[in-house]
């Protein structure tokens, strides 16, 4: 040993380059359904009386009946093989398989026996496998790549594929000091800390409802309809690319046996309905488990999303449209979440427009960002179903959303294992077509906690703001929030303080300062608050969330650039570009849109990158920018945000944007005489940058330069027709 220089210390680095190990997939049996003989299948279910068969008996045993005879025809008429784990990655061939094999053969004779003539096929046998394996890889890289049109599926599995933290397990995961390494006990794990998020069953004891056959709603609806020709098109319309859930009835074989299919589910649906009972197993589910963040070892670190049988999605369907219609118009304006013609940027430009007002006016706007503790597992069944029959949901339709919501269950189903079936006692069904609806109507009459504020939702996210002049409007405010709060505690709704902040929206230099509070908690004051995917801060200058969009998109472009190195059509990278970088370039652009070019430029500069790459790929040399973009069919960034913002402002005007209160923000111009120009609209004015860039009034000011040279009638033009000609109109100036 050597005594240590004090002038070049010693460095002392541990690295971890090893990869996380992998839970194995579980054999399974695999139905070739590209071999299945349909034909038979359907004549065989077309010579069923169904009628006689499932009508004389429960409703559980007519489905048991069903479900037994496509499980007989699935394994009369479809090959199926069992399919185990394979040691080699996908793009093997069977030839590469061989030589590999015979490789380990002559190697271990080598070792064993020292014969120089096992080394010498050994050496052969290796130098051939390399060559094999980098022909397989080729081919494999060129399908992949040509299947962007005919297979979009395996192309975008292997896109998957080749990104940080794909979507597999580790092989050893822990839970609350319990560790496994079994595909069964890990499953059992994950079941356990699903089932800890919901309410204990002993405080979810539903009543007798002795108004439930009636309703003296205005809105309201008893009963479903089961039209044949409907529910043949919903069938004929599954996603092939979806898996099965717990019947393990894939859409394949639903899809090609639609038609046959459609007198039989008729018939229950009918009975499920008449009768107010949900059969069991469309009450089940499989739970996956999606890793959120975090340490990948640690259960706590994944969220469950369900699958749901196939069946019971056709049928959530046709009950969903159905209650959606009738009860539309009872859900409160100031929710955004889960509704047609609503939207996160909907939800953010009714915010923005009232906070750059209130600014604007030489004034500040306090909000305060709410947070609950899974909200979705936790609503309570009891006051769940007095809620729907307040909104009118009576009769047969109300005793089948008893039978929905109680006694559902669920298991873990990972790589071919699963866990122990576990009931759900309380929350709306995950994964559900009917969860989210559920939950909006249950949450419906959260307007009456705020008189004095005003508050926006998006499913479970809310803000309550209010503008403020001294502090008698913050006590009005947290008022509020204590009505806010009652409401929670009587509707068994739990705030995650840790989670829930407040922040003064103000360009002024002595603002008011007030510490609200909640649950007896102060809330902490922030100077950025991400909401919906969009980071304001207190100025709302975006400086921030522009910040953190060119970080992502760098990053993500710099994953696309790297799986592209092995391709060699540049479509394939405009595809990638479009779908991975650019939606995170553009998400909710209409909030946020800069106008100082330090911003702009620093968002140009990511595609900037790409066209650059874009044009190294295709062997081609051009200096100027939008030479580029012109000549890939790719606009710039800042161009697109206008037409970005066009275009929503077309879907306020003509209702395609559920929103009265936005639709009162667009302004028309009035002329004194008749002119032969598309109408335009007024300006509201404005003292401040930031108030001139908001929303409606950029929107206004881009429409009224672009209107008459595109000809863009507000209440008539087509979105579609609209937005091509823009993109045209761009292409026919810079080509």
């Amino acid at each position: 040993m050597i005594p240590e220089d004090i002038h070049h210390k010693s460095l002392v680095v541990e690295l971890s380059l090893g990869g996380i190990e992998c839970l194995k997939t579980n054999t399974r049996r695999k139905y070739l359904y590209r071999l299945a003989d349909y034909g038979k299948i359907n004549s065989s279910l077309d010579e069923i009386n169904w009628e006689d068969c499932l009508n004389g008996t429960s409703l559980e045993n007519a489905v048991h009946y069903f479900y037994n005879i496509l499980y007989d025809l699935r394994d009369r008429h479809i090959p199926h093989k069992l399919v185990s784990p394979s040691k080699f990655p996908v793009w093997y061939n069977a030839a590469l398989k061989k030589v590999l094999k015979e490789k380990c053969k002559y190697h271990k004779k080598y070792r064993t026996y020292g014969n120089i003539s096992d080394y010498d096929t050994f050496s052969l046998l290796r130098k051939r496998a390399k060559a094999l394996e980098q022909e397989c890889y080729k081919a494999y890289l060129k399908k992949s790549e040509e299947s962007i049109i005919e297979n979009p599926k395996m192309f975008w599995s292997f896109i998957k594929s080749n990104k940080q933290g794909a979507n597999s397990l580790p092989a050893n995961l822990e839970y609350e000091g319990q560790s496994s390494d079994s595909g069964e006990k890990i499953c059992e794990l994950f079941a356990s800390y699903f089932k800890s998020t919901f309410l204990s069953p002993s405080s979810n004891v539903a009543p007798k409802y002795s108004n439930a056959n009636t309703s003296n709603h205005i809105h309201s609806i008893g009963d479903i309809e089961i039209n044949a020709d409907s529910l043949n098109n919903l069938l004929k319309s599954l996603d092939l690319t979806k898996g099965a859930g717990p019947d393990l009835i894939e859409p394949t074989f639903i899809v090609n046996c639609s038609r046959s299919l459609t007198r039989p589910l008729a018939i229950l649906f009918k009975r499920s309905v008449t009768e107010g009972i949900v059969p069991a197993l469309w009450k089940s589910a499989f739970i996956t488990p999606i890793h959120k963040s975090g340490n990948k070892c640690l259960v706590n670190n994944y969220r469950p999303i369900s699958k749901l049988c196939l069946f019971a999605k056709v049928f959530e369907r046709i009950v969903y449209t159905q209650v959606y219609n009738s009860l539309s118009s009872i859900f409160i304006p100031e929710q955004h979440g889960f509704l047609k013609k609503r939207s996160t940027t909907s939800n953010l430009i009714s915010f923005t427009e009232f906070v750059t007002s209130g600014m604007d006016a030489g004034g500040e706007v306090h909000a305060i960002f709410t947070d609950y503790c899974k909200a979705f597992d936790r609503i309570d069944h009891s006051l769940l179903l007095q809620k729907l029959l307040s909104a009118g949901i009576h009769g047969n339709l109300f005793r089948w959303f008893s039978s929905y919501i109680e006694n559902r269950t669920q298991a873990v189903a990972v790589n071919g294992y699963c866990s122990k079936w576990c009931t759900v006692p309380s929350g709306v069904p995950q994964g559900s077509l009917l969860g989210p609806l559920l939950f909006n109507i249950f949450i419906n009459d959260i307007s009456c906690c705020f008189l004095h504020s005003s508050f926006l939702l998006y499913a479970d996210d809310m803000k309550i703001y209010k503008q403020i002049q001294n502090t008698n409007d913050c006590q009005k405010l947290q008022d509020d929030l204590r009505r806010f709060e009652q409401y929670c505690n009587l509707n068994k709704l739990d705030l995650n303080i840790s989670k829930c902040h407040s922040i003064c929206f103000s360009r002024k230099c002595n603002v008011t300062h007030y510490l609200y509070t909640l649950k007896g908690t102060r809330l902490q004051n922030l100077t950025e608050v991400r909401d919906l995917g969009v980071i304001h801060d207190s100025k709302l200058t975006y400086e921030l969330h522009v910040d953190s969009v060119v970080k992502r998109a760098n990053r993500t472009l710099g994953f696309i650039m790297r799986s592209c190195s092995q391709f060699q059509s540049v479509k394939v990278a405009k595809v990638l570009y479009c779908s991975y970088v650019r939606s995170i370039l553009e998400y909710c652009s209409q909030i946020w849109n800069p106008q100082y070019n330090i911003y702009i430029d620093r968002l140009e500069c990511v595609q900037r990158k790409f066209m650059r790459y874009l044009q190294y790929k295709s062997k081609t040399y051009i200096d100027n920018y939008i030479e580029r973009c012109s000549r890939h069919h790719i606009l710039p960034l800042q161009d697109r945000r206008k037409i970005a913002d066009i275009v929503f402002l077309l879907k306020v005007a003509q209702c395609k944007i559920d929103s009265p209160h936005l639709l009162s923000l667009i302004n028309l111009r009035a002329p004194s005489r008749t002119l032969r120009r598309p109408i335009t609209l007024s300006v509201p004015h404005s003292i401040s940058n930031y108030r001139q860039n908001s929303f409606f009034i950029r929107a206004a000011n881009v429409f009224n330069l672009m209107a008459g040279d595109s000809d863009i009638d507000l209440f008539n033009s087509s979105i579609n027709s609209v937005k091509r000609n823009l993109f045209k109109d761009w292409f026919d100036v810079h080509s």
